[in-house]
Parts: C-alpha cells; sequence; structure tokens
C-alpha cells in the first residue's frame, strides 16, 4: 500500500501562495559614471508574491551575488497607515518623492554567501521592527539564489499592518555601502536614476501590489490527500 506524506509546508506552498507579480526594469538604466561592481547593481526585475503570512521580494541583478561582498538593496513601501515620510533609516541619498511607511534595507555579504536585512516603520520616527540578526521572524532573507543575481526577502504582513485585499505601493532601489550613497538604480524608473554614487535618486511612479491570500479548495485538498498522484511528494511504502 501506498502512502503520500503531506506535510504542512507543502500545503501552505500550494494553499496559500499567490500568484507573483513581475515587475521589470531596464537592463541599460545606470549611469556610465557608476563603475566598478555595476553589474550586480543593475536590477532586471522584482518579483513579488505573498501567503497568509508574508510578503515576498525578489530581488534579480544582471551580476553574481556570490561573487561581491557589498551589494545593498532597498525597498520603500507606503501602506497606507499613515502619511508616511519622504527619509529613509539608512542615510541613503534618495527622494521617493512621496512618504513611506514602512522600509527595508537588505545586503548581500561575506562574499554573496550571506544575505541579511532590517525592517523598519515610521510612527513620527524611523524604529527597527525587526532584524535577520534580531529575532528574525518579521523579516528574513534567503541567499539561496545568489550565484544568479537574486536576492530574496520575506516580510511579515502583520507587522505591515497588511491583509487579503490590501494593497502595498513601493519601488526598489540598489545601491552601495556608505550611507551617503544614492539609489543607483530605481525598479521604478527606466532611465538613470542619478549620475554619480553621491548624488540625490529620485524615484519614478511608485509600482503596486495587492495581497492575495488564495486558500486551497476543499475539493482539491481532498484530491491531495486521496488521490497521491503528485510527483512532488515523496511516496512511502508499508
Amino acid at each position: 500500500m501506498q502512502r503520500v506524506r503531506i506535510t504542512a509546508a507543502m500545503i501552505a506552498m500550494i494553499a496559500g501562495v499567490a500568484q507573483a507579480e513581475v515587475y521589470t526594469d531596464a537592463t541599460n538604466d545606470i549611469h556610465s559614471n557608476i563603475g566598478s561592481g555595476a553589474d550586480i547593481l543593475n536590477i532586471t526585475q522584482v518579483k513579488v508574491t505573498n501567503d497568509a503570512n508574508f510578503i515576498y521580494f525578489a530581488i534579480s541583478v544582471t551580476g553574481d551575488l556570490d561573487a561581491v561582498n557589498w551589494g545593498k538593496y532597498v525597498i520603500g513601501m507606503d501602506t497606507g497607515r499613515n502619511a508616511g515620510e519622504n527619509s529613509n533609516p539608512w542615510g541613503r541619498n534618495a527622494d521617493w518623492g512621496r512618504g513611506i511607511t514602512d522600509f527595508v534595507g537588505s545586503w548581500a555579504d561575506a562574499g554573496g554567501s550571506g544575505v541579511g536585512a532590517e525592517l523598519f516603520a515610521w510612527n513620527g520616527g524611523w524604529s527597527l521592527t525587526d532584524s535577520t540578526n534580531g529575532a528574525g521572524t518579521e523579516i528574513m532573507g534567503d541567499d539561496a539564489d545568489h550565484a544568479a543575481g537574486i536576492q530574496r526577502i520575506a516580510i511579515s504582513l502583520a507587522a505591515l499592518g497588511l491583509g487579503n485585499g490590501d494593497v502595498l505601493e513601493f519601488d526598489v532601489f540598489s545601491t552601495g555601502g556608505n550611507g551617503g550613497d544614492a539609489g543607483v538604480d530605481h525598479l521604478s524608473r527606466s532611465d538613470a536614476s542619478t549620475d554619480w554614487w553621491t548624488n540625490q535618486s529620485l524615484s519614478g511612479e511608485f509600482l503596486s501590489y495587492t495581497v492575495q491570500v488564495v486558500p486551497l479548495p476543499s475539493s482539491a485538498m481532498a484530491g491531495l490527500l486521496g488521490l497521491g498522484g503528485l510527483a512532488a511528494f515523496k511516496r512511502l511504502r508499508r
């Protein structure tokens, strides 16, 4: 007799993950003045999806993140829960052109084999919500695809105050390791956002993503439990 072992994690992956939205960026929009390392700052796309608990950002660049130890990748978010602030807690020289309520600063360090991130919220001042060096429950990072130039970040929906049907407006930019560095490449723009590392960059129009929590229909769950025909699951014999 065959039995299929279906873990809670597997069910969650099938049941709760919304269809991903892919936001593309021009690959030749970094100013020629930006020299060494431009490939790991050149954003090609950002893929966003969510499940019942987290929203996921996959930031893709043209370079190999395993080959470097200094790339920084920032997400500015407006959840609409307050007016927000046109600044950022990392001191990057970037103008959002509007207020943001939440901020993620992430990095690819240790020769690209490590990933870290900090999540901040605005409420009259910037405060640290969580970090991968702290509790690591509200924000997490994944470096499994660094060689392919992908930085993955997961952010708690609860920490952002978001639920099913809510709209998140956001921009993503790459930057260097110094506090005064600008946003070298903004996802929201198809042209150069700055002509030098320390010259202020400017966001374009923010992108938007609608949170969709998609439960698995009961009929589909019954099929998974009863048929045992999915090749992705491990079969056990008695």
